[in-house]
């Protein structure tokens, strides 16, 4: 790589600082403050993320965001490779911020469940639909963390962190290393814990549980 290059050689696991996490933590915290007036308790998990992603779009664009985010860039709903899937049938994932900073290029995966007592109880955050994508290796397989969003579309963040914390303990198929501890990444996202998980292939991932108020 030229000295005169732009860009880092850092190996993956090198490039998820405490600033690119900050940044797509940042990014989705703007996403949800400028999408929150059409967020409500009704909606669909894609719909609320489609909010969002337009938001964080329309930051990118906007002249008052700071210029480290013009390095960053956003996919919704993509599809992951898997060798078992194909064309539609593939997994995707909800929210993926990209870096251009570093090569290989490095990108923060957010997946959202919804949270609704009855129809979308915390066993469907966890489940083999929601975080154990993480643990079995179908989501960000080769990056060292990632985030859950929970939309909380009923009750409150004391009830769903109290639900969260009652499955984690009871929950074998997590591969749990370190159980929920808060993280604050940036003071906007208040309400956020973090986990460490063995993978299937005995790596290990970080998650961010981040908990987003939509009723």
């Amino acid at each position: 790589m030229s000295q005169n290059s732009p860009f880092s050689t850092l190996s993956l696991s090198d490039s998820y600082t405490p600033a690119f996490r900050r940044d797509a933590h940042q990014l989705l915290a703007w996403g949800y403050e400028d999408a929150r007036n059409n967020i409500s308790s009704g909606q669909e998990e894609t719909e609320i993320t489609g909010f969002i992603a337009e938001a964080i779009r329309n930051r990118f664009d906007d002249l008052r965001t700071p210029e480290r985010f013009y390095r960053y860039s956003l996919s919704e709903d993509s599809p992951i490779s898997d060798e078992n899937l194909t064309g539609k049938s593939r997994n995707r994932v909800d929210i993926i911020i990209e870096s251009s900073s570093n090569k290989p290029r490095p990108k923060y995966v957010f997946e959202a469940k919804r949270l609704f007592t009855g129809s979308h109880p915390i066993g469907k955050y966890t489940n083999t639909e929601g975080l154990q994508r993480f643990v079995n290796g179908k989501y960000a397989s080769q990056y060292p963390e990632a985030a859950m969003i929970a939309y909380m579309q009923n009750k409150d963040i004391d009830y769903w962190q109290s639900e969260l914390k009652d499955n984690f303990s009871s929950n074998q198929n997590l591969q749990i290393i370190s159980s929920l501890n808060p993280a604050i990444v940036i003071s906007s996202l208040p309400n956020e814990w973090s986990s460490k998980h063995r993978r299937t292939n005995n790596s290990t991932i970080v998650i961010y549980h981040i908990f987003l108020d939509c009723r």
